[in-house]
């Protein structure tokens, strides 16, 4: 991120990574709940480690029409996946084995897989264009925000056959990397997911640019009158997670004092986010989203979507 952004600018791009990065967990629940989903990601991003240290073999399969081969893909073990998201190995081990029932994961001697036949299906192709089309979208919400600074290079791919796997591989990796923190800050990847959508739900009616915060309450952040409670029931939708898991957890957050009770839901106010904890996961989150776009950009992936916009401007 550019190093003299506003900090209005920074925690506005907090704010959408983390609508973002919950549309693009939710995407990947194959009608199941999100954990579940972020143990999906892990998966798979550990079975294309290969592919995503190789630049060649990025661009060879970056298409949907050309999906990685299971020869391309490396079983992970459950402890291995378990310790990268700090989920209970047990807690890993049940959930993977329902999948591998539900025949979405297989089991091999040497760990679990995902293999190409399901990432190749009709139901996956719309999954993952809908996936591509959240990333561009973040990208062109972000910026107006003027906080990219890095170089720009020429598009290696067409708007008529759009790198969806390359960017669905490096967007995986960007999620992973902001779950570690935020799990740390919340306890345990349920509360965290539950937080986050909180958060989410407190502010996503809020403008891109122009929100008025008042620098002498909770450090500058959004009042907390303009944050909008959300109901338990509320998460367990969106979150697809039981009810009364929700209002667990959420007691759990509340005693911990990263969210309130109020008479119409739950909040995350402002001088909780302005804390060590949340202050460290909005610099993290820059330093990543530049990690991110960066990787996108030495693909032309960027250039590609500015090409694209300037296009529609142009047209209207």
């Amino acid at each position: 991120m550019a190093q003299d952004a506003p900090l209005a600018n920074l925690r506005t791009a907090a704010r959408l990574a983390n609508g973002f990065m919950l549309d693009l967990v939710k995407l990947g629940r194959f009608g199941r709940d999100v954990v579940d989903a972020i143990l999906l990601t892990a998966i798979s991003q550990a079975n294309v480690l290969p592919i995503t240290r190789d630049p060649v073999l990025q661009r060879r399969y970056a298409t949907l029409d050309q999906p990685p081969p299971d020869d391309l893909r490396r079983p992970v073990s459950i402890s291995a996946v378990a310790h990268s998201l700090h989920v209970p190995f047990e807690t890993a081990r049940r959930r993977i084995a329902a999948m591998v029932e539900a025949g979405i994961v297989y089991s091999t001697p040497r760990g679990v897989i995902i293999p190409q036949a399901p990432l190749d299906s009709p139901t996956y192709r719309t999954l993952a264009t809908a996936h591509y089309e959240i990333v561009r979208g973040l990208y062109l919400r972000l910026t107006p925000l003027q906080l990219f600074d890095f170089p720009s290079h020429p598009p290696e791919f067409s708007a008529a056959a759009p790198p969806v796997r390359l960017v669905s591989r490096l967007s995986a990796n960007y999620l992973l990397r902001l779950s570690e923190p935020i799990t740390e800050n919340a306890g345990d990847l349920v509360s965290a997911l539950i937080l986050l959508d909180m958060i989410h739900a407190n502010t996503e009616h809020l403008p891109d640019l122009g929100v008025r915060t008042d620098p002498a309450v909770s450090n500058g952040y959004l009042p907390d009158d303009q944050r909008r409670p959300v109901r338990v029931s509320t998460l367990s939708e969106r979150l697809g997670i039981p009810p009364e898991t929700v209002r667990r957890h959420l007691n759990r957050l509340a005693r911990l004092d990263r969210c309130e009770r109020t008479e119409t839901g739950y909040i995350v106010p402002g001088r909780v986010l302005s804390q060590g904890p949340f202050v460290r996961y909005m610099l993290d989150n820059n330093l990543h989203m530049q990690r991110f776009f960066a990787g996108l950009a030495e693909y032309g992936i960027t250039t590609l979507w500015d090409h694209e916009a300037n296009a529609l401007r142009g047209a209207a």
